[in-house]
């Protein structure tokens, strides 16, 4: 008996043979098939992953060549796949960081080191660069081989522009500080230098010997006074007459101006929008800004060309260039002016708007005009853009808030007509300069006052108590140690609500001025100053 008889069962037929291997063959194919689709499945899953990732994904050859770049390379740098792969990291980056780039990779290839936040530039097709923070790490095989590097780059150009803005903006207040410390204490000495002048001038005649020498000493005072309003303006401590202003009636003034100034060969262009809404400002301090800008792009086009002026209103929506600015959302009004000049160089750019920075030879400017402009317009709650490249000019863009209403308000700061006339009032003067207190001393008492002097904020208030109800007028300065203007100004309130006080400083309305003057002071007269503006305001603000 067979085997296979004793285990009841009979050996399989050829044909039952090859009906099983069939089987296990279709079997093994459908294994296959699903393996195929899994894998498909995976790598489109992680093909999807890559793709959305914002970054930059990338994998080097051993020889630090790109073997594969994500697709968030053409997005952000327009280079197509195959002007990519095959080169190198330093065929897109500045020949300065090759050196920086070359070492960073050998890093990660030979001592098998990951790298994270490495700062990179890569060019743009466009030519310009964008900002990365950089990461990579060793590619491994299935046996721990170094085979290539890893790596993604995030793009970080906006977020480094506003770092620099926010150190831009942070030295230039600095400097506006120092600025504005400076131009204080240099009106304090020009005061004696110009209220003397003014004063001795008066009283000589003009046949004297001296007379001339006197009016060169004043002339020259008046200079350099005006060299501090420009420092002033700068540290946003100008004069700051307000009231609303039509920016297209400031253009047309202007353009006058440069008809009279212009080289013959530089064509003005306006372009001025007939609905342009108000702004509210200084209405002397905006024009001289336009001036400025206009002067420079004078001097940027030596062989002639084409100066733009063009002025739109401007919703802002909060985009992300106007953040960068400090804009906020709202009606605006914007003024652009453009030129077919020189332009300036990335690194002249940055430093446009510092104080004493000029690119004219020595004698052609003190380079204070753009810094000036800074100063003014942010006075004036509004920002500057400035586009320019070398050969092919510039373009600067003042944005300033518009006023929601167009209901014109009369300015309070006008002086009346007066005559520079005396009085036989008491005048206090408090002021810790004693060469303040001695002129204003000598030009009112030479006009019939009484004066009486203090050097700080405590000693006037004594003095007051001491002559009560005799004291008709303070003039008081803003700026001193100790008590200052604004604690002296409510304590001397405090003695007598009516009393007639009259602020005085080296810098201008500012804000702490204009609280004061919210608060009653009856008026506000800058340092320095000459004999008769101290007399017309002191009889102004006595009679009014």
């Amino acid at each position: 008996m067979t085997r296979s008889a004793i285990k009841g069962k009979t050996d399989p037929s050829p044909r039952s043979m090859d009906l099983k291997e069939d089987k296990d063959q279709r079997r093994s194919g459908g294994r296959s098939r699903t393996s195929e689709e899994r894998l498909k499945a995976s790598e489109r899953k992680y093909r999807a992953l890559v793709e959305s990732i914002p970054d930059i994904i990338f994998s080097l050859a051993p020889d630090g060549s790109f073997h594969y770049i994500g697709p968030r390379w053409k997005k952000i740098l327009n280079h197509e796949d195959q002007e990519v792969l095959g080169k190198y990291f330093i065929d897109f980056a500045p020949p300065e960081e090759h050196r920086y780039l070359i070492q960073v990779f050998k890093e990660v290839r030979d001592h098998r080191q990951s790298v994270e936040n490495i700062p990179l530039r890569l060019r743009h097709r466009d030519g310009t660069y964008r900002y990365f923070s950089g990461s990579a790490a060793p590619l491994r095989d299935g046996r721990g081989r170094v085979i290539g590097t890893i790596g993604i780059a995030r793009d970080i150009t906006e977020q480094k522009k506003l770092e620099e803005q926010l150190l831009q903006a942070q030295k230039m207040e600095s400097i506006g500080n120092l600025a504005g410390g400076i131009a204080h204490d240099f009106n304090n000495l020009l005061s004696g230098i110009l209220g003397y002048a003014s004063f001795v001038k008066k009283k000589m005649s003009p046949r004297n010997p001296l007379y001339h020498s006197i009016q060169n000493i004043q002339r020259s005072a008046e200079q350099a006074a005006d060299l501090v309003k420009q420092l002033l303006g700068f540290a946003r401590k100008g004069k700051y007459e307000v009231k609303p202003v039509n920016i297209n009636t400031l253009v047309q003034e202007v353009a006058r101006f440069l008809k009279r100034t212009l080289d013959k060969r530089i064509r003005l262009v306006l372009d001025l929008d007939p609905h342009l809404k108000l702004v509210e400002g200084d209405e002397t301090q905006l024009q001289q800004s336009l001036i400025n800008i206009c002067l420079n792009a004078r001097d940027a086009m030596p062989d002639g060309g084409t100066l733009s002026i063009r002025t739109q209103n401007h919703s802002l929506g909060g985009s992300s260039s106007e953040k960068e600015n400090g804009a906020r959302g709202g009606e605006w009004v914007k003024i652009t002016l453009s030129d077919t000049g020189l332009g300036m160089s990335p690194e002249v750019r940055s430093k446009i708007f510092e104080p004493f920075f000029t690119t004219k030879e020595a004698g052609r400017g003190t380079g204070l005009g753009l810094s000036m402009v800074y100063g003014i317009i942010h006075n004036h709650g509004g920002t500057i853009e400035v586009e320019s490249q070398p050969g092919k000019g510039s373009s600067f863009t003042l944005i300033l808030p518009a006023l929601p209403e167009a209901k014109p308000r009369p300015s309070t700061d006008e002086p009346k007509e007066t005559l520079a006339e005396g009085g036989h009032e008491t005048v206090l003067i408090v002021d810790d300069e004693e060469m303040i207190r001695q002129l204003g001393a000598d030009i009112l008492e030479d006009a019939g006052y009484t004066v009486l002097t203090a050097s700080r904020g405590e000693e006037g208030l004594d003095l007051y108590r001491s002559f009560p109800g005799r004291i008709d007028l303070v003039l008081l300065d803003v700026i001193m140690p100790g008590m200052g203007g604004k604690e002296t100004f409510r304590a001397l309130r405090g003695l007598n609500p009516a009393l007639k006080i009259l602020l005085s400083s080296g810098y201008s309305t500012d804000g702490g001025v204009e609280e004061i003057l919210k608060e009653g002071a009856v008026g506000f007269i800058q340092k320095p100053y000459r004999d008769e503006v101290l007399l017309k305001k002191v009889r102004e603000v006595l009679d009014a």
